[in-house]
Parts: C-alpha cells; structure tokens; sequence
C-alpha cells in the first residue's frame, strides 16, 4: 500500500438505508459521509467530523439507531493503525458507550436506542481491553474507561 492511502474500509456502509433514520437534526443520511470524513488525510476535515457527529449523531450524551448502525464502523477505524485520530474515535466510542450502558434499562419514548447501543459496546468489551493496550499511549488513555466499564459490564443481561 502507497504512504498515505488507506485500506478498503467500511464494507456494507452504503448499504444502510441512513435517510430512514434520524438524529438530533433530522434525518440521518450524513452520517456516511462523517464516517469518512474521519478518516480523511485533512486534520480540519476530521475535527469537523468528529464535531459534527458529537453535535448531531450522540447529541448530548443522546444515542439514535443511526449511532447504534454507525458504532461497527466506528470501531474499524480505531482498529486500523493507520486511522489518523484514533484516539478521538477511541473517546466517542467510550462516551457512546457510556451512555448507552448507564440508561440502557430505562425505557424510552421516542427515537434514541441506548439498549442497542450497550448490546454492541458489551459484544466488544475485548476490544476496548485490546485499545488499552495500544502502542498509541493516547489511545491506551482514551480507552481505559472504556475497557473498565464493559469489561465489568459485558455479563449484565
């Protein structure tokens, strides 16, 4: 692979039919494009990006179905070594997740879905454990609340 280039990523991600879910803005359909966003070669792009999807798609602390079907994705890009940024996803993902464990047994009305939101983070509760142990000491740190939690989290129904 040439410098700078990254691997094929994201497979299924145009799939998902995004304009039929909604965030705290509307309707969905830019969260394709946020995801890529993320991992763009432009530090301006990817800040913008990732406020973007904080502002709209986990919207004060808010997680929507669209959040929910972005978190595989989201978790691709801190996977890959090569992901500029990976911290900053790694701390998304621990804030999603956060918030989806601590009020996934409340009900709600309306359109937020922590319950499927802690389903995936509790299903991925090694993989936190892997980010804590990162050669990338900003990941290892922005990891550790997330190992913590879903690994002491991983068994609740």
């Amino acid at each position: 692979m040439r410098p700078g280039m990254m691997p094929r990523m994201f497979t299924g991600l145009h799939d998902i039919d995004w304009s039929s879910m909604g965030h705290a803005y509307g309707s969905a359909e830019e969260v394709p494009d946020l995801l890529l966003a993320l991992r763009s070669s432009d530090a301006k792009e990817r800040r913008e990006a990732l406020s973007r999807f904080y502002g709209a798609v986990h919207h004060q602390g808010d997680v929507y179905p669209c959040t929910v079907a972005s978190l595989p994705f989201l978790f691709e890009l801190a996977a890959e070594a090569v992901t500029p940024d990976r911290a900053d996803i790694v701390e998304l993902l621990v804030s999603i997740g956060s918030a989806a464990v601590e009020r996934c047994d409340v009900e709600y009305v309306g359109s937020v879905d922590f319950s499927g939101a802690a389903v995936v983070v509790r299903s991925r509760a090694e993989t936190f454990i892997r980010f804590a142990c990162d050669p990338d000491v900003r990941v290892r740190r922005a990891a550790i609340p997330g190992s913590v939690r879903s690994s002491t989290t991983a068994t609740r129904p």
